[in-house]
């Protein structure tokens, strides 16, 4: 823990050379008109100085500040909170539009796996209204949950330009969601030949009439009536509608995972199509392929460099005040001995002797071994009752342990926990900071990297196969070995 101690102390050198530099982004981004387009609050200090580091476009380029984005996103997850950075990071949330944010999703159940997101299609064609008659400004849209933008719009645009589309749609290997179709498809000497709904770029006419050519429900598939539309010769050649074969601006990943590899240049991380030789600029993480765009976004869109090591790790942190320990959330700690252990006094002392306030904290004690129930209970004895409040079920309560986890997680629910640490008698905390620091990351879940010294045996799990069991990471090596953090 110590090395984290002292990344967290170099991260704040930047932040105090960043706040020092009179050229540190203004409070407001505008560009020669005063656009509203380029008023850009950023109150997140962490945020300023990945966009001072990184930034070499002028974020208010004049060219883009009429594009939309639009997106469609009915809850606040993990996916949704990723893509929003990604657009922060890039310098262009004034241009997203999100769409059923807050209300039901009614494009089916199941979309990963079966037909749907119909939903999708109506809420845009209704958001492009009045937009419909515009030949000159561009839409981009793409899901939400399973993608992550890899660039500012500026290069976006401008390779958009360069493919001679009106609409360019994202492509894919897997003709889905109807393989019939595939016969179909115009011929593709190199590339990707069939589309993916989950990206596009176009101009707003052009993605209007694409819209209205033929009616959906909300339950019917938005991949096969895009699809339907692009077969369609004569709306296709009208529309100049295009797949982005090579995925120069889109790249899909499902069955493509092996086409791409990350590249580190210039302390910061790349996305390289291998197959193509294309940098794509906006990354969808279709099908089964979710697992390998969460490995891949723990690097992209500067959520890491080599120098810093994990920045997006310190976005969205706080600083607990032991001044004021009124303000620690409240934690309860589950102790699991379910086997004998060595070292159980020396395992217990670094439990009592966490940096935290004792009346913030409930304690859990689960003991299974007859061996040990006495260490368990001088421990309670001499020290539970600092606790706000801790409970004990000894080896004579005969509770085994998967029942004994259920209920050291009800027994938080019920003294309404902010947060659930769980920890067995074999890991010892040699860190008296270690609590404090993990509430302080302001995670969901937080888990531990356990290695066996000069081995490359870990608890870590880089990657899992679609089948749900182990496989090895890119990264694996470079994690266990602590080279990568």
């Amino acid at each position: 823990m110590i090395d984290v101690r002292i990344l967290r102390i170099n991260f704040y050198q930047n932040v105090k050379e960043a706040s020092a530099s009179s050229t540190l982004l203004p409070h407001s981004f505008r560009d020669g008109n005063e656009s509203e387009t380029c008023n850009e609050d950023i109150t997140n200090i962490f945020r300023q100085i990945i966009i001072k580091r990184y930034k070499t476009k002028d974020f208010c380029d004049s060219n883009i500040k009429d594009v939309l984005i639009f997106t469609v996103a009915t809850k606040e997850t993990d996916g949704y909170k990723r893509y929003l950075r990604s657009i922060d990071v890039y310098g262009f949330r004034d241009n997203l539009r999100v769409l059923g944010m807050g209300t039901p999703w009614l494009g089916g159940d199941h979309v990963k796996t079966s037909i749907g997101g119909g939903y999708k299609v109506n809420l845009l064609k209704k958001a492009l209204e009045e937009y419909q008659n515009d030949d000159d400004r561009i839409i981009i849209f793409t899901d939400s949950y399973d993608v992550i933008f890899l660039s500012d719009l500026t290069e976006i645009i401008d390779k958009f330009k360069n493919m001679n589309a009106r609409v360019l749609f994202s492509a894919e290997g897997a003709c889905w969601p109807d393989r019939s179709l595939a016969s179909k498809y115009p011929s593709v000497t190199r590339g990707k030949r069939f589309l993916n709904s989950g990206g596009f770029i176009g101009y707003a006419s052009d993605i209007y009439a694409i819209l209205t050519y033929a009616p959906i429900k909300n339950k019917d598939d938005d991949q096969l009536f895009y699809t339907l539309a692009y077969l369609d010769e004569k709306l296709r050649e009208h529309h100049k509608i295009k797949l982005d074969h090579k995925s120069v601006i889109f790249q899909n990943l499902y069955l493509a995972v092996g086409d791409v590899k990350l590249k580190f240049e210039s302390g910061k991380a790349s996305l390289l199509n291998t197959v193509y030789n294309t940098e794509p600029l906006i990354l969808h993480g279709n099908g089964y392929s979710k697992e390998s765009l969460n490995s891949l976004g723990n690097y992209l869109a500067h959520a890491w460099s080599p120098e810093e090591g994990c920045i997006m790790c310190w976005e969205g942190t706080i600083e607990l005040n032991k001044t004021i320990p009124e303000s620690y959330p409240i934690i309860l700690i589950a102790i699991f001995i379910e086997r004998p252990t060595p070292f159980l006094n020396e395992f217990l002392a670094t439990i009592y002797q966490q940096d935290y306030p004792k009346s913030k904290l409930h304690l859990f004690v689960h003991n299974n071994v007859e061996y040990h129930q006495d260490v368990i209970n001088s421990f309670m004895k001499n020290v539970g009752y600092e606790y706000n409040t801790s409970k004990l079920v000894s080896v004579n309560d005969a509770m085994n342990e998967v029942d004994a986890r259920n209920l050291a997680m009800d027994y938080c629910l019920l003294k309404e926990c902010s947060g659930y640490f769980s920890i067995d008698s074999i890991s010892h905390l040699d860190n008296k900071y270690t609590l404090k620091l993990l509430v302080e990351q302001q995670r969901e879940i937080i888990a531990p990297l356990l290695v066996r010294p000069y081995k490359m045996w870990s608890n870590f799990w880089g990657a899992i196969m679609d089948d749900g069991f182990y496989a090895r990471s890119f990264d694996y090596m470079d994690i266990v070995k602590n080279e990568r953090r």
